[in-house]
């Protein structure tokens, strides 16, 4: 079997008949979010991603309102969640603002830790705090609140109906086979690519 390296990931979008640009510039232009994008219904246009590999280059291409088969999310959402969640499975880590996973005891914890900016987290820990003991349980829950269990929660709905692909796998010998591309991927040699593309995009969601 031949075991791929993403070498580069470009994600671009072509409005109707016009040139391809990459999505994020389309969207600084158009003072858009991605999901803002998808839910204008008198824009049309397509999704193009390229990955270079070591010895492969593949283009896929999604009209902008077409569902992905098994979740029926547009593809875009698919594409940014599958490859976000991946890495931060594999990586134990946040993407958007590279924080480690942890479990925290109360849910203040958990929002001291994981909001970001820290003028959000500041905000959203005041109105924490304004609750009762009571109100935090009936509300969130008892904890403790765990970032692995729900890191292995999002890669469940990813392999949920792929029968070629296991956490063992992926953990122990570092392989996805990514059934897009129909190939066999090697995730520590692409973690930095998937990094570098997707947590901008992750950004503007």
């Amino acid at each position: 079997m031949t075991i791929e390296v993403i070498k580069n990931i470009r994600v671009l979008f072509r409005e109707e008949a016009k040139r391809p640009v990459p999505l994020l510039d389309y969207l600084e232009l158009n003072d858009l979010r991605i999901n803002e994008l998808l839910k204008d219904e008198n824009r049309n246009g397509e999704f193009i991603i390229e990955f270079k590999l070591e010895q492969d280059t593949i283009t896929l291409s999604y009209e902008m309102h077409e569902l992905e088969e098994t979740s029926q999310v547009e593809y875009i959402v698919y594409f940014i969640c599958k490859w976000k969640w991946i890495w931060q499975w594999y990586s134990k880590r946040f993407l958007e603002h590279d924080i480690p996973f942890d479990v925290y005891p109360t849910i203040i914890d958990y929002a001291k830790a994981r909001i970001r900016p820290l003028e959000l987290m500041e905000e959203t820990v005041q109105e924490l705090e304004g609750y009762t003991k009571e109100g935090l349980l009936f509300y969130y829950g008892s904890g403790p609140f765990d970032d692995f269990e729900e890191s292995d929660q999002n890669l469940d709905q990813i392999l949920e109906y792929d029968e070629m692909n296991s956490k063992e796998t992926m953990r122990e010998q570092g392989l996805y086979f990514d059934p897009e591309m129909e190939r066999w991927i090697q995730i520590p040699a692409s973690l930095d690519i998937i990094e570098k593309t997707i947590r901008p995009l992750s950004n503007v969601m």
